[in-house]
């Protein structure tokens, strides 16, 4: 115990006593580095570009751990959901023309690509979102979520699906705080099957995660 104190590391009763996380791997919250990078100031991610009308006012994201601002989003309304939508219109057509097992590849990339090199940062984004500790964030909400998109990309290559007709543009209606098992919950089939996300409506300013994202999620906005 003594050597553990003559190094630094926390005796173990104390960590036992205040239930406090270890430092992250790599010493940096990779959250944080990602906030910072958009100077915390995020905005309604739409055809891959963050949007940020002017004039709006500013919705606070806080952590939910400590209360405090993680970040800031402009509040949205009708014009920004007719952007969204007018997006997912415009790449619907061609989304829906991939046929399934097209669709179900690039879904499955995507997950492997939010699994791979993004998967410390994502966890460490949920973390701050849902107050959860990261070693029960990747479990209960990445790895969750990303099997929400897996199983849908998976099932929509199976022969057999070729006559069905995609709809078109749709809605995701979610409350908020909303979580990334949630989301993609109502996300992975709608993809997998064709159809354009246009727009997540629900309450935004308590939850990084909830931010839509519209297009085609094979572009790499």
């Amino acid at each position: 115990m003594a050597a553990l104190v003559a190094l630094g590391a926390t005796p173990v009763p104390k960590i036992f006593a205040t239930m406090e996380e270890g430092p992250i791997p790599g010493g940096m919250n990779p959250g944080e580095v990602w906030l910072e990078s958009h100077g915390r100031s995020l905005g309604h991610f739409v055809a891959g570009t963050w949007l940020k009308p002017p004039g709006r006012t500013s919705l606070e994201c806080r952590e939910a751990a400590t209360g405090r601002t993680a970040a800031v989003v402009p509040a949205g309304d009708s014009s920004d959901l007719a952007v969204a939508v007018a997006a997912a219109a415009a790449a619907a057509e061609a989304w829906a023309g991939l046929g399934g097992p097209e669709r179900g590849q690039r879904l499955t990339r995507l997950a492997t690509t939010l699994d791979g090199d993004c998967r410390g940062t994502m966890g460490a984004l949920l973390a701050l979102a849902g107050g959860r500790p990261l070693c029960q964030t990747f479990g209960a909400d990445l790895d969750l979520g990303l099997r929400l998109l897996r199983v849908p990309a998976g099932g929509v290559q199976v022969p057999g699906l070729e006559g069905w007709t995609p709809l078109g543009v749709v809605a995701v209606v979610l409350a908020g705080p909303c979580s990334l098992p949630a989301l993609l919950w109502k996300l992975g089939p709608l993809l997998a099957m064709g159809e354009q996300h246009g727009g997540t409506v629900g309450d935004l300013g308590d939850s990084l995660e909830t931010l839509g994202t519209t297009g085609d999620p094979g572009d790499k906005g």
